[in-house]
């Protein structure tokens, strides 16, 4: 055998490895950190939103998207701040959406070309670098924004903004490294398509090609046409074939190629064998309280819509009665509303009676609890870390469950408050599509997390079962 035809042997076994691991191990890693930095970017978009310091995109649930792209980073004026990067903004945050959602994470479907357009998203805003004196259009206008947001604003707030910068930069950090591995596999991937498909075609003269590198590369673009369809020409590439087959180092090149793309397998089974669960369960339960500012602006819309159904505001009477009762610890008066709740399963729907007052009160602390939690440091976080695991799951299952009522009702709450108001009221009802869509989006991400765990845990199991151990 020559020493080009084992070459190719080493280099057709080492991609196929490559791309095992890819897809089984590091792609999956990838999504997770595009999940995380989609909610911390969430979390900032509703802080914004809140403090009405960007003007939300009233177009933003009917743009269709389509592939992937980056929003748009020209100049604009100051006074359009507020517009023009709660249009951008709002766009980065949906990408991050549609890629999380939409995208197939392997290596059959993320080649050079959509890694570049990652890359160009990546780029929207440098988390890294969040300043106001930041050369970027976009990130000095965020930057600007978030400076805004943090003043004048309760310490759950605060600390929810920090975090979520600093976990978008680390989020960001990992993905870039990780598009960084994949960008160097499918180089090598596109080089060996070229080698097969060119090299190995009948029409190719390949006692010509051997007699010099720029015969080579004539040769290849010569045929590049017929045989490459619509892959593009990466000249770059095609000069590394030829310094592989024909350079002075050749050799030296070659083991480079087959050293790049080595799997180090004893890392990967260190790494099984070190998961820690238990870190497993709590970041499924931090996923969840990022609901926390959610959940307090969707308080602050149930109560004004209250206002506007039961058609009055609070007199100062009222209000001095609301405080006394307060004092006392009394509840308010019931206020039961009827909702109609929807089994979307069943296809069946029933009446549910909801004290409207109970109903805020509970999403009021389910708010300010979560807020606490956010923190890692805080003692509440600190003391559910020191749970056995399971109690840690079944604490988990608990909130999930309750939340999944919480969003029940408020689906059921936004149809109600739309449909008992009187017409010339309606423009005063907040709606609460967005709040449902970022609920969901969270519930879903929290029970993904969760079922990671239970799939680890029963994978453990029946290794277990078979004698199987994880030990090195």
């Amino acid at each position: 055998m020559s020493a080009e035809s084992t070459f190719i042997t080493q280099l057709k076994e080492a991609i196929k490895n490559k791309a095992d691991f890819l897809n089984a191990s590091e792609l999956p890693k990838l999504l997770d950190q595009y999940r995380l930095l989609h909610t911390c970017v969430k979390n900032i978009y509703e802080v914004l939103v809140k403090k009405a310091l960007i003007t939300p995109d009233p177009y933003k649930l009917e743009k269709k998207i389509s592939d992937i792209q980056a929003p748009d980073d020209g100049p604009y004026a100051e006074n359009e701040r507020s517009m023009v990067m709660g249009s951008r903004f709002s766009d980065y945050e949906s990408m991050l959406d549609f890629i999380c959602t939409y995208v197939k994470f392997s290596v059959e479907t993320i080649s050079i070309p959509k890694i570049k357009k990652l890359t160009e998203v990546n780029n929207a805003f440098q988390w890294n670098n969040m300043t106001q004196n930041n050369s970027r259009v976009n990130t000095r206008g965020l930057a600007t924004l978030i400076s805004e947001a943090k003043k004048n604003v309760p310490q759950i707030t605060l600390s929810l903004i920090n975090d979520s910068i600093t976990k978008s930069s680390d989020a960001l950090g990992e993905i870039n490294k990780l598009l960084k591995d994949l960008t160097d596999f499918q180089k090598e991937s596109y080089k060996l398509e070229v080698r097969m498909n060119i090299f190995n075609h009948p029409s190719l003269d390949n006692e010509k090609a051997m007699t010099s590198e720029e015969n080579e590369i004539a040769e290849i673009k010569r045929i590049f046409p017929q045989v490459m369809g619509k892959s593009p020409y990466y000249s770059d590439l095609i000069l590394e074939i030829i310094a592989e087959d024909q350079g002075k180092n050749k050799e030296v090149a070659q083991k480079a190629v087959i050293s790049r793309l080595q799997v180090k397998q004893t890392a990967t089974v260190q790494q099984k064998a070190t998961v820690d669960t238990k870190a497993m369960l709590l970041s499924a339960m931090h996923i969840l309280v990022t609901l926390a500012p959610t959940y307090a602006e969707v308080a602050e819309k149930l109560e004004n819509n209250k206002n506007v159904i039961s058609g009055k505001k609070k007199t100062f009477g009222e209000k001095i009665k609301d405080l006394i009762r307060q004092i006392l610890g009394k509840p308010d008066p019931a206020i039961v509303y009827n909702f109609i709740i929807v089994d979307q399963k069943k296809e069946t729907k029933t009446l549910k009676a909801v004290d409207i007052n109970v109903f805020i009160s509970n999403i009021e602390k389910k708010a300010n609890f979560f807020g606490i939690l956010i923190n890692k440091s805080s003692p509440e976080f600190k003391k559910l870390s020191s749970y056995q695991e399971h109690d840690i799951l079944d604490y988990l299952n608990k909130q999930v469950t309750e939340n999944q009522e919480i969003l029940t009702l408020l689906d059921a709450a936004d149809e109600y408050f739309k449909n008992n108001v009187v017409s010339m009221d309606r423009s005063k009802i907040k709606g609460l599509k967005m709040d449902l869509v970022t609920i969901k989006n969270i519930m879903v991400k929290t029970i993904q997390k969760r079922g990671e765990y239970l799939s680890y845990i029963e994978e453990q199991e029946q290794m277990r079962k078979l004698g199987i151990s994880n030990e090195v």
